[in-house]
């Protein structure tokens, strides 16, 4: 009988595994303290020196950005303000004794990493987002070398993470869409996200490692630019994307990961019932054929319970064996 991890790396392969790998139960999140973009779960100051604090009226959710505490608003300056660490001076041995203690089922999940802020949610962080939206056009030699720089940081931490962790793969994080088109136009993010997501890919690639990248709501315009670099996986996979489309044209080079809307499954009101149906929808839309690994659109749901009934559909749902498609 397949494991986990073996029926997750058939799906990575693009062939057809036995069942639709759920993320959350066939994956180990590593969790990095040495390495986090921002504090979990807790106010504080990241690694660039801004502060997050939790909203106390809801602790489930993720820190933001604290209000007025934004660090500059020139693109020009930002080589005053963002300062890349290193990460090399970190006790990595103490990483990988964690890691192992946290991921003792190895030869069962596969694990990875996540890096939660790509260049776009970084620099608006740190400008705050209108000035962020507005920096590329501020000044595009400065813009461009910053996004670069950005791409290099993370290179350079690929590398520790796979000698010390050993992860099957990385998810990267940067929202370019919202609900109804991207924060860029696709032009502009070919100018200057492109390359730099390539190198980041085969960076991850060279090492032996998938990459995958995370961005809600809608980016249909760049889902083949995405393939063309390289990137293996797509996550959120929203449906005001064409997803009938994007799967026929790209489902034998591109894996779909999340797909179960957490605007419906996370909404106020919704019944296990929704919750199992919105599951056997991104099933249906993208499982054929293999090519999708499941878990809520937003990685994890901040509602309780919802992510144990996600995973339970799926898995009873999932099975290629009885799946039939139209």
């Amino acid at each position: 009988m397949l494991t986990e991890r073996e029926n997750m790396e058939i799906c990575w392969n693009h062939e057809q595994p036995e069942w639709v790998p759920m993320i959350n139960t066939a994956a180990q999140m590593i969790i990095t303290p040495e390495v986090n973009d921002r504090p979990l779960f807790m106010s504080g100051k990241d690694h660039f020196g801004l502060e997050w604090e939790l909203d106390p009226q809801h602790p489930e959710l993720m820190t933001h950005v604290k209000p007025g505490a934004e660090m500059f608003d020139d693109i020009t300056e930002w080589e005053d303000y963002i300062k890349f660490p290193d990460f090399k001076d970190k006790d990595w041995e103490a990483a990988r004794q964690r890691t192992r203690a946290m991921w003792s089922k190895k030869d069962q999940l596969q694990g990875y990493y996540v890096g939660n802020m790509g260049a776009f949610e970084r620099i608006c962080a740190m400008m705050g987002h209108s000035n962020g939206l507005m920096a590329p056009y501020d000044d595009e030699d400065a813009y461009q070398a910053y996004v670069d720089a950005y791409a290099d940081y993370r290179i350079n931490l690929f590398g520790l993470l796979k000698e010390y962790l050993d992860i099957d793969f990385v998810m990267m994080h940067d929202d370019w869409g919202n609900q109804d088109n991207m924060f860029m136009s696709p032009e502009q993010w070919r100018q200057f996200y492109k390359e730099p997501e390539r190198r980041m890919a085969k960076a991850a690639h060279d090492l032996g490692m998938h990459y995958m990248h995370h961005s809600c709501g809608y980016i249909t315009p760049i889902v083949g630019d995405l393939v063309e670099i390289g990137v293996d996986s797509w996550h959120s996979v929203q449906p005001m994307n064409d997803l009938k489309t994007i799967k026929e044209t790209y489902g034998d080079r591109l894996v779909f990961a999340g797909a179960v809307d957490a605007q419906v499954t996370d909404a106020p009101g919704a019944t296990e019932e929704i919750i199992r149906a919105e599951v056997r929808r991104a099933i249906d839309t993208l499982g054929k054929g293999g090519g999708l690994m499941a878990s809520s659109s937003v990685m994890f749901s901040v509602v309780p319970k919802v992510d144990g009934i996600i995973d339970d559909e799926g898995k009873k749902y999932g099975n290629y064996a009885t799946l039939k498609f139209a």
